[in-house]
């Protein structure tokens, strides 16, 4: 995207694990190293070509940034990091869940 000049403007929501998996079969396993995204996409940008990033915490942040991308920042590939709690998920994801984890608890279908 950089290379050919273009402009999008990208939303990583960033949760801090396995949202979903934690939900359908909780384990150690769903505990991960958090990256620093905003610190991949600059390391890939480099210094070259047109390229901004920043994190945001809350709606006020995340309204300043939208309006920085979309105003002072809008010839640039922009890359939101949206950070959220762990545990900010739907009703309907959680019944999801719920589903998929009793689905796969059953014993296995003989053929």
């Amino acid at each position: 995207m950089l290379r050919c000049g273009q402009n999008p403007l990208i939303f990583l929501i960033n949760n801090g694990g396995y949202t979903i998996e934690v939900e359908i079969h909780d384990g150690p396993y769903n505990v991960i190293k958090n990256w620093n995204y905003t610190g991949l996409v600059d390391a890939i940008h480099n210094g070259e070509g047109k390229c901004w990033t920043t994190k945001v915490k809350c709606e006020e942040e995340l309204i300043e940034a939208i309006e920085t991308a979309t105003g002072a920042k809008k010839d640039c590939l922009c890359f939101i990091e949206v950070i959220v709690h762990k545990d900010d998920k739907s009703k309907e994801l959680l019944e999801w869940g719920s589903r998929v984890s009793a689905a796969n608890s059953r014993p296995p279908n003989p053929q």
